[in-house]
């Protein structure tokens, strides 16, 4: 008796796929952030180190996916910060900005904000987060009306403190580079695609990431990001509205798994660095000109379920 042998080919996970989210409408997706920037700066002859280390879950119920866009409803279910700051590597006191700034975070967890999320894991709108700090903040003020009332500064401490580490551009900016990263086309194991960002919400630098499908298993799809920062008199406008040049290198690094069946983050880090100098252009408190060196480092790590 003969036996007939068929070598059949496995072209599994060889074939192309379509990286793009598919979510469950009512389906409660979660992501839980751990952030952590570090900086350094040389002021006026004296060292001075920052440390901020934010942590939030946030959970997103999506409903039906509509031309390519989720509308999204979004909630904090956890949200807390520790800031830390040393002047000659001597710690700089905070007295109680860390704990009401704690407390009024957690007020952030019982309200909700809405948005829209693209298939291909853009956040194409989000509604202002302001408004549900400036209730958190009443509720604060409220609670210590008659024990020990909040000082202006402290109010004005905590309000920036909420909004560098939980406003809608910051939770943005986190989340795209994690986020923000599927292909419009569909790619195979070992292809690349370059996604076009912004380096931070103050900066208008535009950076491009190359991305590289490296693995695709039934449990999960690896990607891995990489990207070379460069800037030269960089114009910015912080936020009280002094004018800062940046001139800075540096390099971030992205690694991504995703869930097969919905393109969800499984889990995600990124790890950035930068050195250079900042120029002020001059103000009240900084003649025009004065050079200031720096150094700079984040790692956000992201988990989801």
């Amino acid at each position: 008796m003969r036996y007939l042998l068929f070598f059949i080919p496995f072209l599994g996970w060889s074939q192309a796929i379509d990286l793009s989210l598919v979510l469950k409408p009512k389906g409660v997706y979660k992501w839980n952030v751990v952030s952590e920037v570090s900086s350094k700066q040389r002021v006026d002859q004296m060292d001075v180190a920052v440390k901020a280390t934010s942590h939030t879950l946030l959970s997103l119920t999506p409903a039906k996916e509509e031309k390519q866009l989720y509308p999204v409803s979004l909630r904090y279910e956890a949200a807390s910060l520790e800031m830390e700051t040393q002047v000659q590597g001597k710690p700089m006191p905070l007295e109680k900005i860390p704990q009401y700034t704690n407390e009024a975070a957690k007020e952030l967890c019982k309200q909700a904000f809405k948005g829209e999320l693209s298939v291909k894991g853009k956040i194409v709108k989000l509604d202002p987060v302001k408004p549900l700090m400036e209730r958190a903040m009443k509720q604060l003020e409220k609670k210590y009306a008659k024990s020990s009332p909040l000082t202006p500064f402290e109010k004005q401490q905590v309000m920036a403190q909420l909004e560098a580490a939980f406003a809608e551009t910051t939770l943005q900016s986190n989340l795209s580079s994690v986020l923000s990263v599927l292909p419009r086309q569909k790619v195979s194991v070992g292809d690349s695609w370059e996604i076009t960002s912004f380096l931070s919400k103050e900066m208008n630098v535009n950076i491009k990431t190359q991305y590289t499908l490296k693995e695709v298993t039934p449990e999960t799809i690896y990607i891995q990001g990489k990207v070379t920062v460069a800037t030269d008199h960089e114009k910015v406008i912080l936020q009280q509205g002094q004018y800062v040049f940046f001139t800075m290198n540096g390099q971030i690094e992205i690694d991504i798994w995703l869930d097969p069946a919905t393109k969800w983050i499984q889990k995600a880090t990124a790890k950035q660095t930068l050195q250079g100098e900042t120029e002020v252009e001059g103000d009240l408190s900084h003649q025009k000109g004065k050079v200031i060196p720096f150094e700079s480092q984040s790692h956000i790590e992201v988990s989801g379920k």
